[in-house]
C-alpha cells in the first residue's frame, strides 16, 4: 500500500506513455482550464509503474498550447468506477471503485496551465494530503 502525500511531485519510478495526442475540450475540461470549450488541447496519457513493474496508477494530464511552468496547484479527490481502458491499464476489473485526484496547475497569476486526472486503485492507495 502507498500514501499519495504530494499529487504533485514527479513519478520517481518507470512510466509509460499510452497515449499522446490533442483533444478537444470538453465542457468539464474548458472550465478547469478557463478555456473556451471546443479549444484544441494537448493531452497525455501515462501509466505510472511501481519498482516491480506493477501499474501504480494512470495519469492522464491535459494542457492547451506549449506546457508552461507552474507556480503551485490545487487538487480535489472524488471515486469514480473504473471504466474499461482504466480497469484494463490497472489490471483490474470494470467498475471497480478508485480515487480520482484531480489535479489543476496554476501559474504565480492563478491561472490555470495544465489540469490532470490522476487515478489510483483503493487497494493500492492511501490518500494522506
Amino acid at each position: 500500500m502507498r500514501a499519495l502525500i504530494r499529487p504533485d511531485v514527479d513519478w520517481p519510478h518507470d512510466v509509460e506513455v499510452a497515449d499522446s495526442s490533442p483533444c478537444r475540450a470538453t465542457d468539464e475540461l474548458a472550465e478547469r482550464l478557463d478555456v473556451e470549450p471546443g479549444t484544441v488541447l494537448q493531452r497525455q496519457v501515462v501509466e505510472c509503474l511501481d519498482p516491480g513493474g506493477r501499474s501504480a496508477m494512470l495519469v492522464t494530464s491535459w494542457w492547451p498550447g506549449r506546457r508552461r511552468p507552474h507556480h503551485d496547484y490545487v487538487a480535489e479527490i472524488d471515486v469514480i468506477a473504473l471504466d474499461a481502458d482504466q480497469a484494463h491499464a490497472l489490471g483490474l476489473t470494470v467498475d471497480t471503485a478508485a480515487y480520482r485526484l484531480l489535479r489543476t496547475r496554476i501559474d504565480t497569476a492563478g491561472r490555470p496551465v495544465e489540469t490532470a486526472d490522476l487515478i489510483l486503485p483503493m487497494d493500492r492507495w492511501t490518500i494522506r494530503l
